[in-house]
């Protein structure tokens, strides 16, 4: 038998009046008959008798009945349990993001996420930009965090801007900078060609790279030490504690050095809990903002030479001074969930931004 069957026996059961019944369940008393004649004749046994004072089930009928009553509330129990399964997060979520995100952005919002979801956990991976598009194209992560306008198979959601900076232990004018050492250890190539077009735009002749690391921390212990200057993609890295000297980049023609922040997912893969509701988290909780479109730092000169003291308010003078780096928000920049194709990358360039960048780190 059916539902519908199942719960006209159970009305019936209920009400004890066939009248009452037809009328809970919008039908007329001759069709609930015709039903209720069939049931019996599938069931061979008697369900009820009729009286003047309405119906009396047998036996038989209140053995039926009382399953019934048990099939409708494992019925009722099955749709509300499948509806909790539907909302609630549960599972593990694969993550890809770099250094600077998973150390200085990540920790707290996944903190957050786990008090409201406790039944989710992470598994994080880092990489570069370009092996965490790689593997969210592959199906090996389920969100990645990257920098730079990377293309793929996959849907996007702007999250932000970085400004790359210089950093050295004592102030160091731009024009100072070919005969000084460089400590290198950015290994990337599309973040190699960002900052070799940056370095290309004021020099002609090649940086003097005296050092090599592989790590951004150590990097910048030698910094700490005297041992030369480095560039870094995200200011992050740069603990304000460590009274470095820092100074924004800006190209020869006066724009900043920046990179655009992504999160990516695998194209469909957003539409499936947990995931979807960690996305949504997320891009509601990250300090998104909107763009300070008409401000432009200005570039320093070659000739710039920066006072000891750090209070020279120009900036990349005495100390990172600059405003704080605008964001960009998804939603008001009206941009919302995109393919990471090329022609995404022309709708940006629509908007104001380059038609591609490079960097992914």
């Amino acid at each position: 038998m059916d539902r519908v069957n199942w719960k006209m026996i159970a009305e019936l059961h209920r009400t004890q009046n066939v009248t009452k019944a037809a009328e809970r369940l919008s039908l007329t008393q001759p069709a609930l008959s015709k039903r209720l004649k069939i049931i019996e004749d599938d069931l061979g046994v008697t369900l009820m008798t009729r009286s003047t004072r309405g119906v009396r089930f047998t036996p038989e009928g209140e053995y039926v009945a009382a399953e019934a009553h048990k099939i409708l509330a494992h019925y009722a129990e099955i749709r509300e349990n499948l509806r909790r399964l539907k909302a609630e997060m549960s599972g593990t979520i694969r993550l890809g993001m770099t250094n600077s995100f998973v150390r200085y952005t990540l920790p707290k919002h996944l903190h957050a996420f786990k008090a409201l979801h406790d039944a989710v956990d992470f598994d994080v991976a880092t990489h570069v930009s370009s092996q965490i598009a790689t593997r969210v194209e592959t199906g090996e992560i389920d969100v990645g965090f990257i920098c730079g306008d990377l293309e793929g198979d996959f849907d996007r959601i702007f999250i932000g801007k970085e400004h790359a900076c210089l950093v050295n232990a004592t102030p160091i004018a731009l024009g100072e900078l070919p005969q000084a050492p460089q400590i290198s250890y950015i290994s990337d190539p599309f973040a190699r060609r960002l900052l070799d077009s940056w370095w290309h735009g004021h020099f002609a002749r090649p940086p003097l790279v005296g050092l090599r690391a592989n790590h951004g921390d150590t990097c910048l212990e030698m910094i700490a030490s005297g041992l030369g200057y480095g560039l870094f993609l995200s200011p992050k890295f740069v603990d304000p504690s460590r009274r470095l000297f820092t100074m924004p980049l800006h190209h020869a023609d006066g724009s900043a050095v920046c990179r655009n922040l992504w999160m990516i997912a695998r194209a469909g893969s957003a539409a499936t809990q947990p995931i979807a509701g960690f996305i949504d988290y997320m891009e509601r909780h990250l300090d998104v903002q909107t763009p300070q479109r008409n401000r432009r730092a200005r570039a320093p000169s070659l000739e710039l030479s920066p006072p000891m003291n750090g209070s020279d308010p120009r900036p990349g003078v005495g100390g990172w001074d600059v405003t704080r780096v605008a964001l960009q928000s998804r939603r008001e920049a009206g941009l919302g969930r995109r393919r990471g194709r090329t022609p995404s990358c022309r709708r940006l360039a629509g908007r104001g931004y380059p038609s591609r960048f490079d960097t992914t780190i």
